[in-house]
């Protein structure tokens, strides 16, 4: 009987361990798509362009909020927590004045 506990145990212990370096993989690869998608985002970029490129993404996901002069795009990954984030700055035209990662 306690063969067949430590078997279990073991067994338990070896998902665990595959369960967090697939977590990490998943990770890793949707902090990538958000730093460096936000790398070809530089000024003149126009919306369109924005959001077609963000739409190749397979962990991103995004939103359109107004402000004061034009609009923002914030971008990040519920894999990541939220802890990279890419905020990209457009003029009352929709093209890109600044991105950033934070």
């Amino acid at each position: 009987m306690k063969r067949r506990a430590a078997v279990i145990l073991g067994a338990f212990a070896g998902l665990l361990v595959v369960a967090g370096l697939a977590a990490v993989l998943v990770w890793n690869e949707a902090r990538k798509e958000v730093v460096f998608l936000c790398g070809n985002f530089t000024a003149g970029v126009t919306r369109g362009s924005v959001e077609q490129q963000l739409g190749t993404g397979h962990f991103l996901r995004y939103r359109r909020e107004p402000a004061v002069m034009g609009s923002r795009i914030v971008v990040d990954s519920a894999y990541t927590l939220g802890a990279h984030r890419c905020t990209i700055e457009l003029d009352p035209g929709g093209v890109v004045r600044r991105a950033g990662v934070e």
